[in-house]
């Protein structure tokens, strides 16, 4: 009878670790880079939610509002809180009947809403 044992070699285990390490190295710049497109869309959807939400207070109130709170609970859910890419608050100016909405991408670029002013 022979006495063998069960098990992997150190060889075997390094071997499995460096490629697990190659694999990982390799994913890593695609993850970022969907990380990027996914902050980017958010900002998009919630610069055309804010649009909309400006849109229905004007037609209701014949101005736009002064500050993006006023859209609040009545106009966009409670508690909303939109943020850009970058983590800062959207940048918000209006008189009477214009408006700028703007947010940065997560390049740093600044994007302008579609109903604002500067986009006409």
């Amino acid at each position: 009878m022979k006495n063998k044992q069960a098990g992997f070699t150190l060889i075997e285990v390094v071997a499995v670790a460096a490629l697990l390490g190659v694999l990982v190295t390799m994913i890593m710049p695609s993850l970022d880079g969907a990380n990027t497109k996914v902050k980017n869309a958010k900002l998009r959807n919630d610069l055309a939610a804010v649009d909309q939400a400006i849109q229905l207070y004007k037609m209701e109130n014949g101005s736009v509002p002064t500050n993006l709170e006023a859209l609040q609970t009545e106009y966009i859910a409670g508690n909303s809180e939109f943020k850009d890419a970058k983590g800062e608050a959207l940048v918000y100016t209006a008189s009477d009947t214009t408006y700028t909405l703007t947010g940065k991408n997560a390049a740093g670029e600044v994007i302008t809403s579609g109903g604002s002013k500067a986009s006409e």
